[in-house]
């Protein structure tokens, strides 16, 4: 059980926060429908029965969204054009709206009863339910926009860009993680530019596994991507090394689908460090959460260390510190570099998987 929510985390997370939004709906709704306001409709339901409502409602309501903006998300985005997952949408919507309204209809017969007989075609023709579907659409819409929204900027970094958290710099301590495709030029060559594009992108698809470990994602540049971890108190740093690990993992496991599609296995390379970095949100026409300082240069040098020492996964010397392998991993210590740019050494150690 424990690994269900440790595997299914951001997907909890999306429902809970389908099931936030849906609860906030409804409570708004049912005050603007009933405050200073007659409704013609077929029952009138008490304060009790509204509160039952928004809290029954707005978690089936949540639940179900939520999984659907999972399902679309994982199985139509990028498979097929914007207009048809647009249309799919919608027809998910208008089926989780009959469901939910043949259960309502259930719940103002039973519990509120009715002021006279009503049919269930009778009760989704009213012009309250129709405003109501009207109404859940809107709001689909709105919730899947605040998803991408959240998506785009990083996990957890739309509330704090809404609270003004980047409008001044800022110190963090973070974890950052370059990872970075091997051997990018030769296979670049072998495939031409649109299918070395078509292949980044399977393989950025494949790295929604590190979501599991608490990864965010930063940048994408070119063949690169940034991980970030803020610091926590307690922080576990291995969930980096195994966030990594577990990216290796889904590549092989679908390798039968690169060697088809590519006739390539996709292998990368990752260098970690972690320390203070200044965070501030800079730009004008375009505007993004950027972050600056050794750290990054460090964590980026590291990296470019993978070929020259002929490692997959190479770590800062702190890292290894504050790292507690529990016998998983050894550490191998290669030496003390001066890395480009800086004046003083830094020793590196790899990290070899058992």
């Amino acid at each position: 059980m424990r690994n269900f929510f440790t595997n299914n985390k951001e997907s909890l997370n999306l429902i809970r926060d389908y099931i936030v939004g849906w609860l906030i709906a409804l409570t708004f709704w049912v005050i603007v429908r009933n405050v200073g306001v007659i409704p013609d409709t077929p029952a009138q339901p008490t304060v009790w029965h509204n509160i039952r409502l928004v809290i029954v409602f707005g978690t089936l309501a949540g639940i179900l969204f939520g999984i659907a903006q999972l399902k679309l998300e994982r199985y139509l985005y990028r498979r097929v054009p914007l207009w048809r997952l647009g249309l799919y949408g919608l027809l998910t919507d208008a089926f989780i709206m009959t469901v939910i309204f043949a259960l309502a209809y259930r719940f103002f017969k039973n519990i509120v009863g009715f002021d006279q007989e009503v049919s269930f075609l009778e009760f989704i023709q009213n012009p309250s339910a129709v405003l109501t579907f009207f109404y859940s659409i809107l709001v689909s819409f709105v919730l899947a926009a605040i998803r991408q929204l959240n998506l785009l900027l990083g996990r957890g970094n739309l509330l704090r860009f809404i609270k003004g958290d980047f409008y001044e710099p800022r110190v963090e301590n973070r974890v950052f993680m370059f990872v970075d495709l091997r051997d990018s030029t030769g296979i670049a060559e072998k495939l031409g530019h649109i299918r070395y594009s078509s292949f980044l992108q399977d393989c950025f698809y494949d790295l929604h596994v590190v979501q599991r470990y608490g990864a965010e994602v930063y940048q994408y540049v070119g063949d690169e991507v940034v991980l970030s971890w803020r610091i926590r108190e307690k922080m576990d740093f291995r969930k980096c090394l195994d966030a990594f690990w577990a990216f290796e993992d889904q590549l092989i496991s679908r390798s039968k689908f690169y060697f088809d599609k590519y006739g390539i296995q996709p292998k990368f390379k990752a260098g970690l460090h972690f320390g203070e970095v200044t965070t501030a949100e800079v730009g004008e026409i375009k505007r993004e959460i950027a972050y600056h300082g050794d750290t990054m240069n460090i964590a980026a040098r590291i990296q470019e260390k993978c070929n020259h020492f002929e490692k997959t996964l190479l770590i800062s010397e702190y890292v290894h510190s504050a790292l507690d392998s529990n016998g998983a991993c050894d550490f191998e210590l290669m030496g003390e570099e001066l890395l480009r740019g800086k004046q003083q050494g830094v020793r590196i150690y790899a990290v070899n998987r058992k």
